[in-house]
């Protein structure tokens, strides 16, 4: 079961320095600091935010489930541990997810905004062709109505030739697929007098676990924007679909704002009293964007000598927990700035 597998691969990564919950916030992609840091320090990027739908109830069944099998256990702080047994599991199931695309962290926050325009674009590009007007649409946000009702305007005399370029354009895409992920993804579409398949009924369909379908769809998904950006050429109807969005700044607005002052020179305490927010919330602001600028001042804020003294902290810990890392450097070295080096050393670009 894939869902298994991602969650046990998190709870390997993270070494026992997290609860399950970690996990739950990581693949549902919760934008705090805590978790987008979690997502850089323990290489888990990949999987930040496959799961905005996922339900805690839904989530905690398949943690028990693995602990009623021992593939996994829960110290007395909810810290998760794999077990040896889990261990082989995972090892044995690699070469079945092996096929699966995941680039979380890169995907995420637009991923589900490609999907959805495609999905409403095309149930009302056939409609149209059928003269067919009254229908109910699949999606109903109105960021993604707006966006399907300025194109459609551009398209709707010529909708044989915008669904024959389209059809063209995911042919080509799709045969770079396995059948069951190529079928899951037609099974999911919504066309004139025809209803995409829900997640329950594509696993009854595929004998897949339902919590799989999700994603096995997911990862259709971001395998396919991948291929999109490397092969503009060959589908530019598709890269439309991506306007205005593959360019969202990755730090928050709050943070942006932040950053703003930061390039002014004002420091922290400055900040904070301007914009009328705690310094810890600053502070935030400011290990948030460490994560992403290669740029970071790093410096301003940490010595050679106290990123090294860090740095040794880190090792002699042999965890990302900031308590344990506290522990072997001076107390005159904040959190803040054990933090920050955390950021600014664990980047993947």
């Amino acid at each position: 079961m894939l869902f298994n597998y991602i969650i046990l691969s998190c709870c390997t990564k993270f070494q026992e320095d997290r609860s399950t919950s970690a996990v739950f916030h990581l693949l549902k992609g919760k934008r705090s600091i805590q978790t987008v840091q979690d997502a850089h320090i323990y290489e888990l990027n990949h999987f930040y935010g496959i799961y905005p739908t996922l339900s805690k109830h839904d989530f905690e069944v398949h943690v028990q489930q693995l602990i009623k099998n021992n593939d996994l256990a829960l110290k007395g702080d909810n810290t998760a541990i794999v077990t040896r047994k889990g261990e082989n599991w995972i090892n044995q199931e690699a070469i079945n997810v092996s096929g699966c695309y995941f680039h979380g962290m890169e995907y995420s926050r637009y991923a589900p905004v490609f999907w959805q325009r495609l999905l409403l674009m095309i149930q009302t590009m056939t409609n149209s062709k059928r003269h067919h007007f009254n229908f109910i649409p699949v999606i109903d946000k109105t960021e993604i109505t707006d966006w399907v009702r300025k194109q459609y305007r551009l398209w709707k005399y010529d909708t044989s030739l915008f669904l024959n370029k389209l059809y063209s354009e995911l042919f080509h895409l799709l045969n770079q697929f396995d059948t069951t992920e190529a079928s899951i993804f037609v099974d999911s579409l919504t066309g004139y007098n025809h209803y995409g398949m829900s997640s329950f009924q594509i696993a009854e369909r595929y004998g897949l676990e339902q919590v799989d379908v999700p994603l096995i769809r997911t990862s259709t998904i971001h395998r396919m924007l991948m291929l999109i950006s490397q092969n503009e050429q060959h589908t530019p109807l598709l890269k439309h679909f991506l306007q205005d969005l593959t360019h969202e700044a990755k730090v928050t607005n709050s943070a942006n704002k932040t950053k703003q002052f930061m390039a002014k020179g004002y420091s922290a305490e400055n900040i904070a009293s301007i914009r009328q927010l705690k310094l810890n919330t600053i502070y935030d602001h400011m290990v948030e964007i460490a994560l992403y600028d290669k740029a970071f001042p790093l410096g301003h804020y940490v010595t050679p000598d106290i990123q090294a003294q860090i740095r040794a902290a880190i090792a002699a810990a042999d965890s990302y927990k900031l308590k344990d890392i506290k522990q072997h450097v001076s107390a005159s070295i904040s959190y803040f700035q054990i933090r920050l080096v955390l950021a600014t050393d664990k980047i993947t670009w």
